[in-house]
């Protein structure tokens, strides 16, 4: 069989896949992910990450074969854990397009997130063999984290006050314009809170002004404080590992030399910093994973230390025990936090039983990623308020999503990952810390990027700039300064990050953050050092066969040809539908409706997965015809729009409540027997779908009341009461009724056979 004339050198093969250049740019798309709303990935706000890692991916292994210099990608049984966790979700997400038994935009979507996790992996184990160059990485992560926690201690007592103070200048202002007809002034104003994702009436308006009087838990870059802190947490344990030997080093220098002393204490404050901040998150779970994390960390040593060092012993335990103080002063924590921790518990058994129902409807394939919420809320016990998107346990989340092979990939990995014990480097275990031994400093220009990346969608996009990224990556090039210039001994880097991982799955057993790439990159990442990197390419030096080079070839072609369908049928469709929310959602405040629905039609027609434009329309359509009840064109044009969503999400209650209003109201005009019909099957329909809503029966009840099926209003009007009583005794205020809809709901209890005008 032929072979390559000529084969590449082991400084060749080193410098061709270790050039500077590719880890800085995998350095900052990981960046990007922890500077931009975790939540936020079903809708695709996220896909263009997605993109660079596959186009990274691909030209990456375009360039290996430049020549046939290097000799081709080789995956090993750590690649294939990753695998195995990963392709469940892709099997689950394949089945529910090609069935359409779910939506299938938010599947494409987290489909893509979880390729982009596994294309990271691969490729940041091969560019990070060498501890220093590990360690670099994590530094990164160490300044972008405690940067973060500065603006999250800035969010807590400063930025909450601001934000209630600037929402009630706008509702003084609002209340002001309604009352003096100044619908120019209204318009502007709805448009100002719409744009600061401020719901303007209902429930979604109650929940958001109690969340913002209420809560002073920081979120940082991200929507919830719970995500803030499962970040916070494991890098927050890996600095003190830093910490430990670089203060032992300094130790055995003289004081009195200045700078090393002085970086220290300033590092050590950025740490300090940081679990002040993770204090102020109330993320229990976050906590008990770090004080998990933390036993793995020390492991035997504790009573090693107690022992000869009390007074460093007693000293360390000054710093924690000072940090609650303060927290405990300024209002951070409360006794609320430890006396509440058992109802939170209770609500996440909550969570789990529903998920248990989920589980068991559909236990082959799972719901498919991102339609878990759509599921469970057939299946959330009466007393739950919250409709979660997610179980708040990664394996019951592993199971839900991906079925019983989600479950057993999840398995596999585990098990994998855990026996993982082979060290790849030819350095021995128990090589000493040297002064040379320093985190390369390529990370930093790669931390800088990944600022870059994630300010530059607001800024092509002609929005306004991210003035909190500016000032975090302002935070985080100071602490890159302060951060020491050590590198952990194999063994003590193999526990710091198994420690690390310990924490986020403890953290991950109890809140949500499994199909949320911004925690699973820094879990993945942390597996890279546990596990140890691959070995350096054996083969270097000697001649390389032809056909060895057929599977590289096809990994660049793959990767190229996923990149094209991501942004094809993902990225394309993600920033037409953005677009046209926005502008749809300008027409409607500036009083332009029918532009409105032109956008949404025409988003309709370019997009045939997501089901957001027809239920919009749909929505709109109802809305208009609520106002101008004799065109009952518009309820024909809502009822089709309805329809297509129903298709397009055949398992969400709020499109089948959509078709029964539409029904109705139209029922109400030709008194048709198909639309009372169409009325009372997509009522139920709803309701079925979200049982434990008391809005759905009560409007139900007051549907059959209509048409003269009092008993059946009666049944459903009791079923309301219910309801709302328990949701009141469990304080879930967001789903109350009024108490003059309890008068009419009353009414249809004690009097059946009254009819509804």
């Amino acid at each position: 069989m032929p072979e390559v004339p000529r084969a590449a050198t082991s400084s060749e093969s080193d410098s061709e896949e270790q050039s500077p250049a590719w880890l800085i740019i995998a350095v900052g798309l990981m960046v990007a992910r922890w500077l931009l709303p975790a939540e936020s990935t079903t809708s695709g706000a996220t896909l263009w990450l997605v993109g660079g890692w596959l186009l990274l991916a691909a030209t990456w292994t375009l360039s290996r074969l430049r020549g046939h210099t290097i000799a081709p990608l080789r995956l090993d049984r750590i690649d294939l854990a990753v695998t195995l966790l990963v392709a469940p979700q892709l099997v689950s997400a394949v089945s529910l397009i090609v069935t359409s038994d779910g939506n299938a935009r938010a599947a494409v979507n987290m489909g893509c997130e979880w390729v982009a996790l596994l294309v990271s992996f691969v490729l940041l184990r091969r560019w990070l063999r060498e501890r220093t160059s590990f360690q670099g990485v994590v530094h990164v992560a160490l300044g972008v984290a405690i940067a973060i926690s500065i603006l999250g201690i800035w969010q807590h007592h400063f930025g909450y006050g601001q934000a209630i103070a600037d929402f009630d200048r706008l509702e003084t202002e609002l209340a002001t314009a309604k009352r003096t007809g100044n619908a120019s002034a209204v318009r502007r104003l709805q448009s100002e809170l719409t744009i600061a994702g401020i719901p303007l009436d209902g429930p979604a308006r109650q929940l958001w002004e109690r969340r913002l009087r209420d809560s002073r838990e920081p979120y940082g870059l991200f929507a919830l404080a719970n995500t803030l802190g499962g970040l916070l947490a494991p890098v927050l344990l890996f600095g003190i590992a830093v910490w430990l030997p670089a203060a032992r080093r300094s130790w055995q220098r003289c004081w009195w030399r200045g700078w090393p002393s002085t970086q220290l204490v300033l590092f050590l404050a950025g740490l300090l910093l940081m679990a002040y901040c993770l204090l102020l998150t109330k993320s229990r779970t976050a906590w008990v994973g770090f004080a998990a994390g933390g036993m793995v960390l020390v492991g035997n040593n504790l009573w090693q230390w107690l022992r000869e060092r009390p007074r460093r012993a007693v000293l360390a335990a000054s710093g924690p025990l000072l940090l609650v103080t303060t927290a405990l002063m300024t209002g951070g924590i409360d006794r609320e936090v430890l006396t509440e921790a058992p109802k939170s518990l209770t609500y996440r058994i909550e969570y789990w039983q529903g998920t248990l129902g989920v589980i068991l409807a559909r236990p082959l394939v799972g719901t498919g990623p991102g339609n878990f919420r759509q599921h469970y809320l057939a299946h959330k016990l009466e007393g739950s308020s919250e409709e979660i998107a997610d179980p708040h346990n990664f394996i019951l989340e592993a199971t839900a999503t991906g079925g019983v092979l989600g479950l057993a990939g999840l398995g596999a990995c585990i098990i994998l990952l855990a026996n993982a014990r082979h060290l790849r480097d030819n350095e021995p275990v128990d090589t000493p810390l040297a002064n040379t031994d320093e985190p390369t400093g390529v990370a930093l220009p790669g931390g800088i990027v990944g600022f870059v990346l994630a300010l530059a969608p607001g800024w092509i996009l002609g929005g306004s700039l991210d003035f909190r990224l500016l000032g975090v990556l302002a935070g985080f090039v100071m602490t890159w300064m302060c951060l020491p210039a050590v590198a952990l001994d194999r063994q003590t880097l193999r526990r710091a990050t198994l420690a690390a991982m310990i924490v986020l799955l403890v953290h991950l057993s109890g809140a949500g953050g499994f199909s949320r790439p911004a925690l699973m990159q820094l879990l993945l990442l942390m597996a890279i050092g546990w596990c140890g990197q691959t070995s350096r390419n054996d083969r270097a030096g000697t001649s390389i066969d032809t056909a060895e080079l057929q599977p590289a070839r096809l990994a660049a072609v793959g990767c190229g040809l996923l990149f094209v369908l991501v942004a094809v049928f993902g990225l394309l469709p993600a920033v037409r539908q953005s677009t046209a929310e926005q502008n749809a959602t300008h027409s409607l405040l500036g009083g332009r409706p029918a532009n409105a629905a032109r956008l949404w039609q025409d988003s309709q027609q370019a997009d045939r997965f997501d089901p957001t434009p027809p239920r919009r329309l749909a929505q709109l359509r109802i809305n208009q015809a609520l106002s101008d009840s004799t065109n009952d064109e518009l309820l024909d044009q809502a009822i089709r729009a309805a329809t297509d969503a129903g298709r397009r999400d055949p398992h969400n209650w709020a499109t089948a409540h959509d078709l029964a209003r539409a029904y109705r109201l139209r029922w109400q005009i030709r008194h048709d027997e198909s639309d009372r019909e169409g009325m009372t099957h997509w009522g139920t329909t709803a309701v079925d779908r979200y049982p434990s809503n008391p809005r759905l029966h009560a409007w139900l009840a007051e549907s059959f009341a209509e048409i003269g099926q009092g008993q059946t209003a009666a049944d459903h009007a009791r079923t309301t009461l219910r309801l709302h009583r328990l949701l009141e005794k469990r304080g879930h205020v967001d789903k109350l009724l009024s108490n003059k809809h309890l008068e009419q709901i009353r009414a249809l209890v004690t009097s059946p056979a009254t009819v509804t005008p």
